[in-house]
């Protein structure tokens, strides 16, 4: 067996890269951006007056000089005016193209005008350049200013509006499909006899990834036959990006999953994790079909853990042990718990992995390590919700 560390390491260097699409900017919010943009111009594209007010020389303030005669106004929107005598100013908009001749601007509120005379009334430290946006300021013409991977925003899509992206490749939302196995399992609306169970696993999976923002996720039940398992195996590997089964994975002489997908031609990368719940992970992938096959344990509250430990663990917090337990087995040890207000962990020890009725006091697990025994009251680690 590896490790939960090895385990993850593996399953993201061997984990499939999305499928791309391009949508238009205005549907984008939300998605995961999937190519680097870059700006097709300096921006700001121009010397960009910040503030209503004058445009100055510098030198000419700085020799003194306190009243300028205006030469008239810019605008937004048109090219740059030209402030031909020094000894003038020009009254700008914000945005407005800077004069040239100009390279300093007093607002308004600085100033007064009158009989189309400016003069500077409140006097404070100025420089050359104040409340100019210089041009390229903020990048220039072909640098990258979003990479790919990150999950679109308002501000990102601003950005992209104003490179002239109407469109944008964005990671396509992988198609899911879950497949129960089992003989002894039934449909949720069939009363099951003593030795049968409701099919619950994949609904519980399925809600969880759709709470996550996977938004393309099916579910099916296969029996534990092997020409059925071969058969649907080979039918849905054209259609999905990600088959997750549930059960089937063990050392049982009814376990056929791994024998079956190791004949359809899935490379495996784990078969085995130390960690409870949840030792008999298997993972692999079929790239002749681009699909990844991902086996799950069949006890609800080992298939759970995997999901949010190795795919849906995006948001993890810490919290501290409100009591001190004792996990002797050289095992990661996940162990369901509620997370108090003050990240105090209260854990719900179930009676098994599958004990599903004891999650529902949860708010999700915590992660012990391997390489400790003893867990004591008031010691930190990592906690994984379940939404």
């Amino acid at each position: 067996m590896i490790s939960v560390q090895e385990a993850e390491a593996v399953i993201k260097a061997q984990w499939l890269p999305p499928r791309t699409e391009s949508i238009p900017i205005a549907k984008c919010a939300g998605r995961v951006l999937a190519e680097p943009i870059y700006a097709d111009r300096d921006y700001p594209p121009i010397n960009r007056v910040m503030v209503d007010g004058i445009a100055i020389n510098y030198a000419a303030y700085a020799a003194g000089q306190r009243r300028f005669r205006v030469a008239g106004m810019a605008a937004a929107g048109v090219s740059a005016a030209t402030l031909a005598d020094p000894q003038q100013c020009f009254e700008v908009m914000t945005g407005c193209p800077l004069p040239l001749g100009s390279d300093l601007v007093v607002p308004y509120e600085q100033i007064s005008i009158e009989r189309g005379v400016a003069t500077i009334t409140y006097e404070v430290e100025r420089s050359r350049g104040d409340f100019i946006h210089r041009q390229g300021s903020d990048c220039i013409a072909g640098a990258l200013v979003l990479h790919p991977g990150i999950t679109l925003k308002s501000v990102h899509i601003g950005t992209l509006a104003s490179f002239g992206y109407s469109h944008v490749q964005v990671e396509a939302a992988p198609r899911i499909k879950l497949v129960a196995t089992g003989d002894e399992l039934v449909s949720i609306e069939q009363t099951p006899t003593p030795y049968q169970l409701r099919c619950s696993n994949a609904y519980a999976l399925r809600a969880a990834l759709l709470a996550y923002g996977y938004t393309e996720v099916e579910i099916d039940h296969i029996p534990d036959d092997s020409a059925s398992i071969i058969a649907h195996y080979q039918t849905n590997t054209q259609s999905y990006d990600l088959l997750i089964y549930t059960g089937g994975i063990s050392k049982g002489k009814r376990d056929y999953l791994p024998r079956i997908w190791q004949h359809c031609g899935v490379t495996a990368y784990i078969h085995g994790v130390a960690q409870k719940p949840g030792k008999p992970m298997w993972f692999g992938i079929d790239h002749q079909a681009d699909t990844i096959v991902w086996g799950l344990p069949g006890n609800p509250v080992s298939a759970l853990v995997c999901l949010h430990r190795y795919l849906l663990n995006r948001t993890v917090y810490s919290g501290y042990l409100g009591e001190t337990i004792t996990f002797e087995p050289n095992l990661t040890f996940f162990v369901p718990a509620k997370l108090g207000s003050n990240q105090a962990l209260t854990l719900i020890m179930p009676q098994s992995s599958g004990d599903f009725v004891a999650l529902a006091t949860s708010d999700g697990f915590v992660e012990l390590p391997q390489d400790q025994v003893v867990f004591k009251a008031g010691e930190v680690f990592l906690f994984y919700p379940w939404y």
